[in-house]
């Protein structure tokens, strides 16, 4: 064999060697890095195959694994009905023709009511605690700042002064059909909020008072609720002039105690009770109805003259007996928010297990819900080993009103034990809500 006829089949071995070395070589894995998540927390990487690296074991993302579920909660408050599923919602946008009559001039206003809008409000929850807080609501606020632009500007056509305007915008709620016996619609024992009681066309006492509250507080007027336990009505702050010319009014002596301003005296004229004592005015409220048409700020209409939310009347002429059952409500801005989670297997190694904890925060307050922090926490549920436990704090962005916000954190738990999942949602200006897990074993 020639010399270079042996190089060529020495070099062929080889090759054939080098190929053989790398087919037999075992096939390599690595443990994945901890990563740290937009929060700043370690969490393992999950990775899309199975690594062959001993003792490890992955749960597939799209495999049924442990699911561990939050613990009931009763929900403390007021509890207020919902509206009826039977309501009929809208399946194309109308128009509404609004007429009222005002300072010796007919009115007359148009909205535009899209579909969606309608469905929309018709369909929400009555969550909120008090019905001040529909008037304060975000919901529809931008249309009401569209609507009271209109009002404003209708007034300004006429020349009205800002009391007029105020006045002008009071006539106009009062016009509004009252909803006895379902005159408007057949459904109305629940809260409505203000745009949506202009889409029905009216409503009753405590939608118009609502409504008006809410139009009023856009005018820059300190407008607020009162609430009797058959009626609704607006109040605004009493001034010397209103007293002096004894128009209608209420007196809060104090948080619980709602003392009428009034009374009627033989000749069945209104007076008032404490024309002697002007410390009163910095507590009383001068008295507006909302849906009964033609009574200015201070009159009552005939039917109440005698029958005044109790009564202006009293034998002894001395209205000093608390209104039974009255609630002045004066709306503020109250963000709140409720949370729920769950929480899932994904991931275990020889010596810890590590869950997924999804929670899901609600804003149901008034206005956006903001600064959260949501602190996650696995401990022993006997509470007798106290040699571990893991917690993360997640911070969450402002929430807007009636919005929903799912944030994840994920906790490290050691293998074969019994354990609680702790979720706490809290946060400046609201309660903190605290929600726990059933006992699992890991």
């Amino acid at each position: 064999m020639r010399k270079d006829e042996l190089i060529v089949v020495i070099g062929g071995i080889a090759v054939v060697l080098i190929i053989s070395f790398i087919v037999q070589q075992p096939s390599l894995s690595l443990s994945l890095p901890w990563n740290l998540n937009e929060e700043g927390n370690s969490i393992p990487d999950i990775p899309l195959e199975t690594p062959t690296v001993p003792g490890h074991i992955i749960i597939p993302s799209r495999q049924p694994t442990q699911v561990v579920s939050q613990l009931p909660v009763e929900h403390t408050g007021v509890a207020r009905p919902d509206p009826p599923e039977t309501i009929e919602l809208q399946k194309s946008d109308t128009v509404e023709v609004y007429s009222w009559y005002y300072l010796g001039s007919f009115y007359t206003w148009t909205i535009h009511i899209p579909a969606s809008r309608y469905n929309y409000f018709a369909s929400l929850p009555r969550d909120k605690p008090t019905p001040a807080d529909y008037i304060m609501s975000d919901r529809g606020r931008g249309e009401l700042d569209l609507v009271i632009e209109d009002l404003i500007s209708l007034a300004a056509s006429r020349d009205l002064n800002e009391n007029e305007r105020r006045d002008m915008v009071i006539a106009f709620v009062q016009s509004l059909p009252n909803n006895h016996w379902g005159a408007v619609r057949d459904y109305d024992d629940y809260p409505k909020y203000p745009l949506q009681t202009l889409y029905d066309g009216g409503g009753d006492s405590q939608d118009t008072a609502i409504l008006l509250t809410a139009l009023l507080r856009l005018l820059g007027i300190e407008a607020s609720l009162i609430e009797t336990p058959r009626h609704y009505a607006v109040v605004l702050p009493l001034t010397e002039a209103d007293k002096n010319a004894d128009k209608v009014y209420l007196y809060q002596k104090d948080a619980d105690t709602i003392l009428k301003g009034n009374y009627l005296d033989q000749d069945n004229t209104i007076r008032d009770y404490y024309h002697n004592n002007p410390a009163v005015l910095k507590n009383s409220y001068i008295y507006i109805e909302s849906n009964i048409p033609g009574h200015p700020m201070g009159s009552l209409p005939p039917q109440f003259k005698n029958a005044f939310v109790m009564s202006l009347y009293d034998k002894n002429y001395r209205p000093e007996v608390p209104i039974s059952g009255a609630v002045i409500h004066h709306p503020v801005r109250n963000p709140d928010a409720d949370l729920s989670f769950r929480a899932r297997l994904i991931y275990y190694d020889q010596r810890y297990a590590y869950y997924q904890v999804y929670c899901t925060i609600v804003s149901t307050g008034t206005g956006p819900a903001g600064d959260f922090t949501v602190d996650i926490t696995a401990f022993p549920a006997d509470g007798t080993d106290v040699s571990w436990t893991f917690s993360e704090s997640i911070s969450i962005p402002p929430v807007p009103e009636g919005e929903t916000r799912v944030v994840e954190g994920t906790v490290q738990i050691p293998r074969n034990a019994e354990v609680q999942i702790a979720c706490i949602l809290r946060g400046p200006g609201i309660e903190q809500k605290k929600r726990l897990s059933e006992v699992f074993t890991t």
